[in-house]
């Protein structure tokens, strides 16, 4: 921490806590530093996200009732701290999606994934698939069937949500998930769903057919002189199915990463090639972002060794499930501060500063469906923010327990 000792004690309650920028004259893509002469603050930043952050720290400061003369430098320690929200098993009105990235952005969380379809979990592929639910919550006029008729969000309000997340220094990555989590698409098309793996799953044996009518629905939200995504991220899912198919699944997640490259979007997907594991070629760079959730299903170092970044979201550790009876129904917030950062994921522990890892999110999914209020998600979330912020920008500070790291959230709270 670069900072006077004049401003030391004003800064205490500030979450997550200001740490030092290398360089001063080097901001990077979030850094900031703070003048403050006579109670006047100047900031100085190299990009529009750096001078909201200051903003946010300022605002904390003032909040804390203290504005001494000093000077504050402060960077992130991840590129990428975020949230995914499963908004597909239980919708999530556009007014709390608002609400969140509100929070977020006040605690320097700069990444909103959104789930926007899945289906009601269901192992047993010959189920009776018509009562099980599905939702795709996206307006779409390539497949007006797709659309979730007991809530959606419009292609208009979708745009200005990213748009006005994007404002508070919060990238939203919308996420449609395939070729598995797949009933709402499969419902619009049952000619191409698995009758092997359940009417959940695409048959890939139909990647022919499946992958043009995939690409006709992303270009509708990829394409146009205003795009509903507005970028530069889109997330293809890819995960969970049957290793028995690894080639032809392979080939599926080769194919949509291209398609979203094609577009001139960053590819982002779950990371599923150790699962998947073959030898069929999958497309593999740095600005291919696969969230690593689970180690068996993609070993992180396999996955920058194969030239992916990598983003933290370990499912024993982050994963919130309300009212489920397995993973957290609340995150052990105490547990993450004194043991987790993004750098670990499973049993492995990555270099905090590779280039290939950008960071970490916390995932909460609505398997519970219409158990789990927005009431319910709101507090799980707020409960975890400050915790899951303070460890993604600077990590644990030196000498402070959680016990007071939560009498100054408290303290920063009221």
């Amino acid at each position: 921490m670069n900072i006077t000792s004049l401003l030391l004690a004003a800064l205490l309650p500030v979450i997550p806590q200001p740490r030092p920028i290398a360089n001063n004259a080097d901001f990077g893509d979030e850094g900031y530093r703070i003048e403050i002469v006579n109670g006047e603050a100047q900031i100085f930043a190299g990009t529009a996200e750096g001078r909201i952050w200051a903003e946010r720290t300022l605002a904390q400061l003032k909040r804390a009732g203290a504005l001494p003369d000093g000077v504050i430098t402060d960077a992130p320690k991840y590129r990428v701290r975020g949230i995914v929200l499963d908004v597909a098993r239980r919708f999530v009105p556009m007014s709390y999606l608002r609400q969140l990235v509100e929070e977020m952005s006040a605690y320097k969380l700069n990444t909103l994934h959104i789930h926007l379809n899945d289906n009601e979990i269901e192992k047993n592929p010959k189920a009776d698939w018509s009562t099980k639910y599905a939702a795709f919550r996206l307006e779409c006029t390539t497949c007006p069937e797709l659309t979730a008729k007991d809530g959606h969000y419009t292609k208009a309000e979708f745009r200005d949500f990213m748009k006005f997340a994007k404002a508070r220094g919060v990238t939203v990555v919308p996420e449609l998930d395939v070729p598995a989590h797949a009933l709402a698409f499969t419902r619009a098309r049952p000619e191409f769903a698995s009758k092997k793996y359940g009417e959940d799953h695409f048959d890939l044996d139909k990647n022919a057919e499946i992958l043009p009518w995939l690409e006709s629905i992303f270009r509708e939200y990829l394409t146009g002189e205003d795009p509903v995504f507005i970028g530069p991220y889109c997330h293809v899912g890819t995960d969970e199915y049957n290793r028995a198919e690894a080639e032809k699944f392979r080939a599926f997640t080769d194919a949509m990463l291209k398609m979203v490259r094609k577009y001139g979007y960053k590819a982002c997907a779950w990371g599923a090639l150790t699962h998947a594991q073959g030898g069929t070629p999958v497309l593999a760079d740095k600005d291919i972002i696969l969230d690593i959730w689970h180690n068996p299903y993609h070993q992180p170092l396999q996955a920058i060794g194969e030239g992916y970044s990598i983003i933290s979201v370990p499912d024993g550790l982050v994963y919130l499930v309300p009212k489920a009876g397995y993973y957290y129904d609340y995150l052990n917030v105490h547990y993450l501060y004194d043991h987790w950062e993004p750098n670990v994921i499973g049993n492995k522990v990555i270099p905090a500063d590779h280039p290939q890892l950008m960071g970490g999110k916390i995932a909460l999914w609505n398997d519970a469906l219409d158990k789990v209020s927005v009431e319910d998600i709101a507090a799980r979330l707020t409960h975890a923010i400050p915790t899951v912020a303070q460890k993604m920008w600077s990590g644990k500070v030196e000498g402070q327990t959680y016990d007071e790291f939560q009498q100054l959230e408290q303290k920063l709270a009221k």
